[in-house]
Order: C-alpha cells, then structure tokens, then sequence
C-alpha cells in the first residue's frame, strides 16, 4: 500500500502518519537511504543521504533534490551501515547531532565519525555484525555485509535486520553477493531492501535477483539507483530495476518486488 498527499509536506505526512498494529511505514530516501515509522510512532533513518557531501569528495552530483529536509524532520534514531560519504553524510549527522534526544547507531567507524562531528557519546550505540538493539517497538541487528571498494575499504560494513511491529526489513545495504548472505532465508524476511547497481563494491541487478531467489522474502525493494546521473555510477551499472524484476522472474521466484519512488510512504504488512 502507498500513501501519497501532493498538497502536504513529506515530513508533515511523517510526522501525522498513524500506523497501524502489525504494520510499518517506509519510505525510501534514495540511494540507499530509508526512512521508517513504527505503530508506536518510533522514527528510524538508515543512510540518510541529504546533502550534496559526496559531490565534494567524489564529484558526484545529485540527480534529485533531498526528499526530507533534516531543518524541518528529526527522527528519533539514525543509523548508518558504513562511513562512505552517501551513506554516513557528514553535514546531516553534525545537525542532527544538535537535537536532544536522537541516538546514532552503526558499527565502529561510523560511530566514531559521528562523536568526533560532535554526537555525543552517550547517545550512540555500536552495532557490530550480529548486535542487536531496540528502541520502543523497532529491533535492529546488525547483518554481514561486504562491501569492497578498493579505494575506500569498509571492513566493519553492515546491514540491518529491522523488526518492525511485527514487519522484518533487511536492509541488505553496500554489499557485493556472497554466500554468507544466503543464511538470512531462516530469518523469514517480509520486505527485502537490496542494491542492484554493480560496481563500487555492490551487488549488480543480476545477483542482487539471485540472492532474493535464495532468501526468499515477500517482497523485495531494489535500490541504489538514480541519486547521480546514470553515467556516474561507473561502466556497466544496472540501474533499471525491471533487470532485476526480469532476473528474478526468469529464477522462478514467488517474491514481489515493489519499486518505490524517492519520498514514496509504503505501508507493508506483517506476514
């Protein structure tokens, strides 16, 4: 189910939302950037992307505007999965780090970033592969990820395995494909969050579709897309999704897949 209101603000339509018992409400950033509300109204960032940080270090140039203005919407956790700059943003940590009550979580080098951009200590937690922590009525683990870029290695990278009410994402995150991912089938995911676009140390449309086959989720999201020009995503980049809805198919596989638009609130359901 999608929500969509032209006439009101994203985060006003966040922060009015109500979600219902047995639901989670998701809404995906860009890149690999979401946006979660649970029915206890608890709100979770993961690799928000809401500056223009990359641009300076890497030259990349966004393609769409911030969906979520950090000014106007503060969640109440933020967790980044590794310290490449789409995914720990240096400006959008350092202002919400000025907000009271928000927690950072993430594995040991993003957490060490963020205290040093000012996040107190006292409000991170560090989330290492196979950690678990929650806040109200959203659970999250850390996950195996490996996500190799030569130039900018990212040995403690992370996903997450987000219990949500009852709705279990996997956020797959930065990770090439790797046999060590394939375990999460037993975790019986409702809604997968996986990159497609190959190069850069991820997973291309082609094997991102085989690791959903093999994990076997309800549906599956892809992402990683679209943030820059599609020439800047490097030579042979599968940045279309239906790649990965054809792939897939041609596996034989019963999962949905469900493609969001940047700033699109989804409402997915407990199996």
């Amino acid at each position: 189910m999608t929500l969509s209101d032209s006439t009101t603000s994203l985060e006003n339509q966040i922060s009015a939302l109500t979600v219902s018992p047995g639901t989670a409400a998701c809404v995906w950033l860009g890149q690999g950037g979401y946006l979660f509300k649970s029915p206890q109204s608890v709100t979770v960032m993961v690799d928000a992307y809401l500056s223009d940080y990359a641009e300076a270090i890497w030259g990349v140039t966004r393609a769409i505007p911030p969906v979520v203005e950090p000014e106007r919407f503060t969640p109440d956790v933020f967790l980044a999965t590794h310290w490449h700059e789409d995914h720990l943003d240096a400006p959008t940590v350092r202002r919400y780090a000025q907000e009271p009550n928000v927690v950072f979580g993430g594995p040991e080098s993003c957490v060490v970033r963020a205290q040093i951009w000012d996040w107190p200590p006292e409000r991170t937690v560090t989330l290492e592969r196979g950690e678990r922590h929650s806040f109200g009525d959203i659970a999250m683990t850390a996950t195996f990820a490996r996500h190799d870029e030569e130039i900018a290695m990212t040995g403690d990278a992370v996903g997450f395995l987000i219990d949500i009410g009852g709705v279990r994402f996997w956020n797959v995150a930065d990770s090439e494909y790797d046999a060590r991912l394939r375990p999460m089938r037993e975790a019986e995911i409702d809604v997968m969050l996986v990159p497609i676009n190959g190069g850069g140390g991820n997973m291309n449309a082609h094997e991102a579709a085989l690791l959903t086959w093999q994990v076997a989720p309800r549906v599956a999201v892809p992402m990683h897309y679209g943030m820059w020009p599609d020439e800047q995503y490097g030579p042979g980049a599968t940045l279309d999704p239906q790649t990965f809805r054809d792939t897939l198919a041609r596996l034989g596989s019963e999962t949905k897949v469900q493609v969001l638009e940047p700033g699109e609130i989804a409402l997915f359901q407990a199996s």
